[in-house]
Formats: structure tokens, sequence, C-alpha cells
């Protein structure tokens, strides 16, 4: 009997130490679940996808050196004057913290210039440079005979001088007209620090760099039942305006549009002058206080935001003839030079103020609505100049002895394209530079921004982009570097504005940790307690193994 009481509890004792296993190996079953295989699940799956970002390679953009390559040729009748001007020009512009110049003497016989009796006859010579960015400086004998300056600036990439000009005179055409370092380099200090640096007249009335413009064309005629306007709009846009806008494609993209607003008047009251040369003649004076003024109320009628790109207005009133003619006078009381009534708004357009003629409006005979046929050639030629400044076409200012050669139809001169391509170059290299490094900052601050496949491709484009562009830029090639530097600026935009970097703003960790939580936080303390029997269950197995052996 004592044998069978022995047996039975040495079953009892296998049946509840096989218990006992059971629930360890259900409790390590749930810690594997829950802890092993959940946990790192639930990470993974909560997880914000970020691609790895190159942060140095955006870091070293800030000290990246952009250096500009120039490539000078000089051509002189006497080789030693030749020599020495290049020596002064070296000397003058060896200051230079943009550009890197490389001058060299080409030689011309004078078989060149026997068909050129005038500078404009040299223009069609076949030694002009063909590639953007370089220059070339000609000594033209007898240049005095023509024209009273001794320097001129032709329309192609060649300015002619004549045996009295001096280096210090062709540094300054090359300073202040073609290359206009002082201005690049305001407009890159302003872009950077913006709080610091204020650009010069010219890049405060430039429009921003862009992908596409929209141009805005808009007349405007306050009684259309008294004077009706005569203009085939579409036809002056497209004899006038299309072929200088196709020669500014390679910059950016350009979208026409026109309107015409009738009832619309300026909400301004000029002021009646009587003229005091006894004629008896009188119009009205608008006081140049007063222009702006007249945008802000005509803005909301030109129906301008309806696309996302910038716009240019420009704006043709044309007065009722019980307002006319209407004139615009400066502060100092005097009426503005050029017999042309318009004006200049920077970023926004020009507005020309265009009076119906005295016969028109004085012509008794003819019943009303009496009918005006607009000047289309003066209308279109205010329009191409204002859109020049807007754009940042470089202009002749302020250097004596010095001219240039007329334009002769609606286009560039190419040493003006080259100008700009150098301003926007270095507009959109410093703009996706700058984005770049903002976005970088906001990447790394905020921890739970999604950075997808696409916006790590945009941003890795813009750092290769802006890294070619520097160096083609010192070596010499400005159209393979304008290239590169859209390609960065578009990229940079790109990135920035991607409606994906949005997508997990409004849930932030600590909100997700107080979702989850409560819902595995009482599912966990069971099992994070189990494991303390499951150490004790562990650690008595093997104490009585160890007894076992020593027996």
């Amino acid at each position: 009997m004592a044998l069978k009481k022995e047996e039975t509890s040495d079953d009892f004792a296998k049946v509840e130490d096989n218990n006992d296993a059971r629930r360890v190996y259900a409790a390590i079953s749930f810690v594997v679940v829950l802890i092993v295989i959940g946990l790192p699940l639930w990470w993974e799956t909560t997880d914000v996808y970020r691609v790895p970002l190159p942060y140095s390679r955006i870091a070293a953009l800030d000290s990246l050196d952009v250096t500009l390559a120039m490539n000078i040729s000089i051509t002189t009748l006497d080789a030693a004057r030749g020599d020495k001007l290049i020596e002064d020009l070296k000397d003058i512009l060896k200051t230079s913290k943009l550009f890197q110049f490389t001058f060299r003497a080409l030689p011309l016989e004078k078989k060149h210039f026997a068909l050129a009796h005038s500078p404009e006859g040299l223009e069609s010579g076949s030694f002009h440079p063909r590639k953007s960015g370089e220059l070339f400086l000609l000594e033209v004998p007898g240049l005095t005979r023509f024209t009273p300056n001794h320097v001129m600036v032709g329309l192609k990439r060649t300015v002619y001088f004549s045996s009295e000009a001096t280096a210090v005179k062709l540094s300054e055409v090359l300073e202040l007209l073609l290359l206009r370092e002082k201005s690049l380099r305001q407009m890159v200090a302003a872009m950077t620090t913006p709080t610091e640096t204020d650009q010069d007249r010219s890049g405060r009335r430039r429009m921003p760099a862009a992908e596409e413009y929209d141009i805005m064309m808009t007349v405007v005629n306050p009684e259309p039942e008294k004077l009706q306007i005569d203009w085939d709009l579409p036809e002056a846009v497209q004899d006038y305006l299309e072929p200088f806008l196709y020669e500014l494609s390679p910059l950016a993209g350009y979208t026409v549009k026109s309107q015409w607003l009738y009832f619309v008047t300026l909400n301004v009251q000029p002021k009646l002058v009587i003229d005091t040369s006894g004629f008896g003649h009188q119009h009205y004076a608008l006081a140049e206080d007063l222009l702006p003024q007249i945008i802000t109320p005509l803005e909301k009628k030109l129906a301008s935001r309806v696309s996302r790109n910038p716009c240019l207005n420009f704006v043709v009133y044309i007065p009722p003839c019980e307002a006319a003619p209407l004139h615009i006078y400066t502060r100092q009381g005097v009426r503005v030079k050029g017999g042309v009534d318009a004006f200049l708004s920077p970023r926004w357009g020009g507005i020309v103020i265009h009076n119906p003629s005295h016969m028109v409006c004085h012509n008794s005979s003819v019943p009303e609505p009496k009918e005006y046929s607009p000047d289309t050639v003066a209308i279109m030629g205010v329009f191409l100049a204002q859109l020049r400044l807007l754009m940042g076409i470089p202009e002749l200012e302020g250097i004596s002895r010095v001219g240039q050669l007329p334009l002769s139809t609606v286009s560039l001169r190419q040493w003006e394209f080259d100008s700009l391509l150098r301003m926007r170059t270095l507009e959109q290299l410093t703009s996706a530079k700058l984005t770049l490094q903002s976005l970088s900052q906001l990447l790394g601050k905020i921890s739970n921004i999604v950075i997808n496949d696409a916006v790590g491709n945009s941003i890795y484009q813009v750092v290769d982009c802006v890294e070619r562009a520097a160096h083609l830029l010192k070596i010499g090639q400005l159209d393979e570097a304008f290239n590169e530097s859209k390609k960065a600026f578009l990229s940079a935009e790109a990135a920035f504005t991607d409606p994906s970097l949005l997508a997990l703003l409004y849930f932030p960790d600590d909100q997700k940790y107080a979702v989850y939580i409560p819902l595995f936080l009482p599912v966990m303390i069971p099992v994070v307690m189990s494991l303390k029997n499951i150490c004790a269950w562990f650690s008595g197995r093997m104490c009585s193994k160890h007894k076992l052996k020593k027996e």
C-alpha cells in the first residue's frame, strides 16, 4: 500500500509539473507574439516612410563657389596697343568677385572694314562670337566720323571702340552695362539676406524667376456708348509682342491673354489746366502722386488671378472725350517727357493713357458713338519698352561717350540675352539652394513628415543640378548652366510644395502614442508580469537538474 501511495504522489507531481510547463509555454507564446513579433510589427507599420537625404551635400551648397567664366577677345590695328589694353583691363577687373576673365588678342585684317561705312555695316561680319557669354572688343578706325561716341555697343556680342577709347572707358562698359556684376551680387545678397540687403532699381522692378508668365493685355473704355474703339488687339499682339516673346522663350513660357473693360474709371479726379499760350486749349493733368491710386481699384477688374503663374498687366486707358486729353505731370508740376503718357509699376506691369484725337472728339457732324482707331505702333512700342524693363533687360545708363546701335526690329540684342541668362541662372541657383536648405531644416526638425520617393528624387536632382550648373559656369558654358539651374529651380519648388509632406503633420508622435497605449497597455501588463513567473519556473528547473546531477 505504501508503494501505491508513493506512485500516486509521483504521478500527481508529474501532472502538476506538466500543467506548469503548459502555462509557462503559453505565457512564452504570448510574449513572443506580443513583444517579439507584435511590437516590431506595430513599430514598422506605424513608422513614417522617409527617404534618406544628402544632408551633408545640402549643407555644403552654402559654401559652393559660383564663378562665371568670361572670355573676351580684343582686336586692334596695333598689336602693342591690344596687349596694353589687355594688361590694363586685367588690372582694373582683377577685383571682380564673380567673374573670372580670360582675355586674348585676335588679328583682324583691314579688308574686313572695306565694305563697312558705318558701325551698322560691321554687324554683317563673320567675326562676331556665336557662343553665349563671350564678348568681342573691336577697334574701328575713324569711328568718330560716324558718331560722337568713343564706344558703340553692337546688336550682337561685339563692342566697337575708337582709337581714342581707353581701358577705363571699356571697363565701364563691361561693368555697368554688359556684365552688371554689382547688380548680380546685390540680387544674390538680397535673396540670401532680404532684411539686410536691397536690390538696385533694376532688381526691384524685375519679375522674379518663374517657369511661365501670364501677360494680360487690357483695353479700358469708360464710355463705350459715346466712343467706340476700332482696334484689332490680337493682330497687334501677333505683330509686335509675339516675336519678342519668342526670343525670350528659352528663359520661360509665356501665355498672352486679352480683355476689354467697359464702364471702368480711374477713380481719381484730374485737374483742369488751361493752356496759356493764347490758343485757348485745355487739358487735364494727372499728378504723379495719384498713379498708385489707379492700380489698386483697377486690379480688381483685371481678372489676372485666374492662374497660378505670375501675371504682367499691360493696360490701355482711353479717356472719354469729356476728360481728354489727359496727361501725366511730375511732382514738380511738369508734364512727363517724351510725349507719352504712361507709367510702370514694378513687378506688376504698365499703363498707357492713349487720348483720342482732337478731330474725333470735336467733330460734331459725326453722331455718337464716335469711332476711334488707336495708334498701334505708339501703344505697343511703350508696352515693349516696359516689358524689357520688367524682364530685367539692362539699359544704357549714364556712361559718357558710349552709345548702342538702335534696334531695327522687335528683337533682343545678343548681349542682352546673355545678360538675362546670367541673371536668371544666378537667381535660379540661389533660389534652389535657399529652398533646399529650408526644406532640409524643416525635415530634420519634424520627424513625422513623410519623405516619399518622388520628393527624395527631386531633392537629389536639385543637389546634382546645382553642382553641375556651378561647374558649367566656371568653364564658360552659360547655356548649359542655365538649363541645369532651371531644372534645379523647378525641382526645388516641386519638392517644397509636394502635398505628401503634409500627410502626417496633423498626427504627431505624442498623439500616436496616446491612441495606441490605451489599446496595448491592458494586454501588455499581464504579459509583462508573466515574465517573472517564466523566469522563476526556468530557474526552478535549472536548480532541480543541478541537484539530480549531484545525487
